[in-house]
């Protein structure tokens, strides 16, 4: 058995870890987070706009993930 074929199924192995253990943090802050949540016409103009920045930090550290998790798949 080669290096290269161990490395590999840890890889393989590692995603679907990954992924569920991501899938399973980001439902129970969304149901923790999710039960105090005003809808979007009763908030204030602060709140909405503290919803907005959440919202991009959310998306920019989304981005950096993924373009993270590209450069070590394509670097191995």
């Amino acid at each position: 058995m080669s290096i290269l074929s161990v490395k590999m199924s840890d890889f393989i192995i590692g995603i679907p870890i990954g992924i569920a253990i991501g899938v399973a943090i980001g439902i129970s802050l969304g149901i923790a987070i999710g039960k105090k949540q005003k809808s979007w016409s009763e908030m204030t103009e602060e709140e909405k706009r503290t919803r907005k920045i959440a919202i991009g930090i959310g998306l920019i550290i989304l981005i950096f993930g993924v373009i993270m998790g590209l450069w070590q798949y394509y670097n191995w």
